[in-house]
């Protein structure tokens, strides 16, 4: 049997053996010596439940009093919420670290980007040809992080019929020299005649000007004006009758003259193909301008940065970005797939500047003017 005692110091309750024989004790919490009262069958505690949550006596020989359980409990609590605190900025830490580990599904134009590159890497020109139309690729060790540059993402659609019309005409009226790359008159004696009645109509009209009247009189004025008249008739027959376009043009020339212009679509792309022919050549395998259906058409346009590790730099030097340029042209039958046509390394990019705002109209009439003029 046990009897309980209360320290004096402390005010703590805890029990002690009803045989201690009236020696003191020490207080469990202080330390400080009690004497326990004799035990007597009468005023032995009687057996009671104990309620939920509360010690057992009979299991413990202390019980904390009220405060020391509060802040007990307050310092549960306190635990707790750190714990949850630290869960949490694990979580977050988590989170934002994850993505560097997890592999981002690469898109269609990224993953021939990453074709390509990885066959720069193994030497592998036939994969490379397979994925790309570069006539000079670049060397490179190894890359990493091949991410399209989504504001340089184009794509345009239109009807390729109006470009097969100008196609027919030009076939009609030029034969193309491949080792220029210039399109020759099928009937040379028309510009040939144009560029003669150009030249006597020149001199016509140096005649009557007294042009060479000026010219045979030594005077340094008449000399001066005589050969600013000379320029000035130069000038104008190498801007109409001698113009290359016109003796010797090329596609985009050919797409710039067109009679009627090319509808915006067709236009951007004919412009594209005139902007590197030798590029479309391959894409194609076969002239752009031999194109004929009448059909729809899809260009698109993409931009893949990776970063790069040169094979000829020193170990240890950093990776430097490489922006690869990809097209796909579909029409009728024919698709390209991704190709890559152009691989650059970069050195330093700068965004675009933002357009200047309008400038307000001097003359008031002149914003009502304007607005009442159809925009291009």
């Amino acid at each position: 049997m046990s009897v309980r005692v209360r320290c004096s110091e402390c005010q703590a309750a805890f029990l002690v053996a009803d045989d201690a024989g009236g020696r003191p004790v020490a207080c469990p919490k202080c330390g400080a010596k009690q004497k326990p009262p004799a035990a007597r069958p009468e005023t032995l505690p009687v057996a009671r439940p104990v309620p939920e949550g509360e010690p057992d006596e009979a299991s413990s020989v202390f019980r904390p009093s009220p405060e020391a359980r509060e802040r007990r409990s307050s310092r549960r609590r306190w635990i707790a919420a750190a714990s949850l605190l630290v869960l949490l900025a694990g979580v977050a830490a988590f989170l934002a670290v994850w993505p560097r580990f997890r592999k981002r599904p690469l898109d269609v134009a990224e993953r021939a980007a990453e074709a390509y590159l990885q066959a720069l890497v193994d030497h592998d020109e036939e994969a490379q040809r397979r994925v790309s139309v570069v006539e000079d690729p670049p060397a490179i060790r190894s890359f990493f992080d091949p991410t399209r540059d989504k504001a340089r993402t184009r794509t345009t659609r239109g009807p390729f019929a109006p470009i097969a019309a100008l196609h027919r005409k030009i076939d009609g009226e030029y034969a193309y020299d491949p080792a220029i790359g210039r399109f020759t008159p099928r009937n040379p004696l028309g510009p040939a005649a144009e560029t003669l009645d150009a030249l006597h109509e020149a001199k016509a009209d140096a005649e009557k000007s007294g042009l060479y009247d000026k010219m045979k009189s030594g005077d340094p004025d008449d000399l001066f004006d005589a050969a600013e008249g000379l320029g000035k008739v130069f000038e104008q027959l190498a801007s109409t009758t001698l113009a290359p376009k016109k003796i010797l043009p090329t596609y985009k020339m050919l797409v710039e003259e067109a009679k009627p212009p090319l509808p915006a679509e067709a236009r951007t792309l004919a412009l594209a193909v005139g902007e590197s022919p030798k590029t479309w050549d391959a894409l194609l395998k076969r002239p752009f301008f031999t194109l004929k259906a009448d059909g729809p058409f899809i260009y698109d346009r993409a931009e893949v940065v990776a970063n790069v590790v040169d094979e000829l730099g020193s170990p240890g030097d950093p990776p430097t970005p490489m922006r690869l340029t990809l097209v796909r042209f579909r029409l009728e039958g024919i698709d390209t797939a991704w190709r890559v046509v152009e691989a650059r390394r970069v050195l330093s990019e700068t965004p675009p500047e933002p357009e200047a705002p309008p400038r307000e109209p001097d003359d008031p009439h002149a914003e009502v003017k304007s607005l009442g003029e159809p925009q291009p």
